[in-house]
């Protein structure tokens, strides 16, 4: 990662990852159900929020990807 901020500023999400912001208030009823490097599952009270980062079109073995994801 240090090699590649060297190289000059990073543009889109060149590494992924997702996150979910919930606010000071809600955090008493708020839990996190799963987290992994493509998708985080919160359930805040009775709601459940899933946040999932997929592939673009030209990542090599996508669909392996979404298919691993899913």
């Amino acid at each position: 990662m240090c090699d590649r901020v060297a190289l000059g500023p990073l543009f889109g999400r060149p590494y992924g990852g997702t996150s979910v912001l919930i606010r000071n208030e809600l955090l008493t009823a708020a839990e996190c159900i799963c987290c992994a490097a493509r998708y985080v599952v919160v359930r805040v009270g009775s709601l459940i929020i899933a946040n999932v980062y997929l592939p673009c079109v030209g990542t090599p073995e996508r669909l392996y990807i979404v298919e691993d994801v899913l």
